[in-house]
């Protein structure tokens, strides 16, 4: 039925969309929009993103700390569908899409990749130019749908059912919306800029949870599904273009967000506990001259301490200090 709904909305969009753009002026289909783009201190976003730490995280049984030297890989691209400039007022339409892996190379026996991620939506986004010498700007994102779903490694979930009789597998998948506000949005100015983002996530359908339960993978275990949905945040984010410490292609940049979320507790039937994650990128874009197809590789210091992002794992905590290289297309 939801799918039903989204393909007629689409639908009649595109016919609209089309008869408009046949008659005002700066408006586009396929082109990219300079607006509303991620922070990097965002904990999924589309942004392409290696990095390599120290991770300490409770054990996928749930029982003590395992510490381990990890690479976490995120892949992404947003598609863009329709571009709109009209005086000072833009909007977009675009698909974003991503994966996320955490990969233990450093085991000896199989190096697993240890969780995958996948998502992909549908964006509104829009951005006003203000006459205000403190707000210059507002961008907006609002994704009607989206959708996540998490996969454990197979090397790993191999070794966890022949070696723990307790080991299971909870299927996270599930639908959600996001609204999301910024005041500053950096990509639209070019001056020393401070930009908050605030911004709410929520199931489209809450009594489904984030997950499901199923025989055969969770074996003699009691587990129950989740209660809680929704999840809030506050992003912040500093970039330097001039004065001290930059030069005409190295721009520091220092990026936080702070993210209430809730972690996963397959064994308890009450409610889960809801914990505020913090994620922290310091450092410097470096913008090459010659290469045109990417507009800058980021070199950042990376913290982050909360929730377990990445599927599963979400029943415990987990921090994470290291080198993180964004490349920015």
């Amino acid at each position: 039925m939801l799918t039903k709904y989204l393909l007629s909305f689409l639908t009649l969009f595109f016919s609209l969309a089309y008869a408009y753009s046949q008659t005002e002026e700066g408006f586009h289909f396929f082109t990219s929009r300079d607006f509303n783009k991620p922070f990097v201190s965002e904990i999924s976003s589309p942004l392409n993103n290696i990095s390599y730490g120290e991770v300490r995280s409770t054990k996928i049984s749930g029982k003590g700390t395992k510490v381990f030297s990890a690479n976490d890989l995120h892949l992404g691209i947003d598609v863009p569908l329709i571009y709109s400039n009209k005086n000072k007022f833009k909007w977009a339409i675009s698909l974003p899409i991503s994966s996320h892996m955490i990969w233990y190379p450093l085991e000896k026996e199989t190096s697993p990749v240890l969780n995958n991620d996948y998502r992909f939506g549908f964006s509104f986004t829009g951005h006003f130019t203000l006459n205000n010498p403190y707000i210059k700007n507002l961008s907006f994102e609002i994704k009607p749908f989206a959708h996540e779903s998490t996969h454990l490694g197979d090397e790993f979930t191999i070794m966890g059912f022949q070696d723990d009789s307790s080991f299971y597998r909870v299927n996270i998948t599930y639908e959600y919306y996001e609204l999301s506000l910024t005041l500053n949005d950096p990509e639209m100015l070019d001056e020393n800029t401070l930009s908050l983002r605030l911004g709410f996530m929520g199931l489209i359908n809450p009594s489904n949870g984030y997950y499901t339960l199923f025989k055969n993978e969770i074996g003699n275990n009691t587990l129950y599904p989740s209660k809680h949905s929704g999840e809030f945040y506050a992003d912040f984010n500093y970039k330097k273009v001039s004065g001290f410490l930059t030069s005409k292609q190295w721009k520091p940049n220092i990026s936080l967000e702070l993210r209430n979320r809730i972690k996963y507790d397959y064994r308890n039937s009450d409610n889960e506990e809801r914990v505020w994650c913090a994620s922290v990128y310091v450092g410097y874009d470096y913008r090459p001259k010659l290469i045109n197809t990417v507009k800058s590789i980021g070199h950042y210091f990376r913290y982050y301490n909360g929730v377990s992002p990445h599927g599963q794992f979400r029943i415990g905590t987990c921090s994470f200090i290291g080198y993180s290289m964004i490349v920015n297309i």
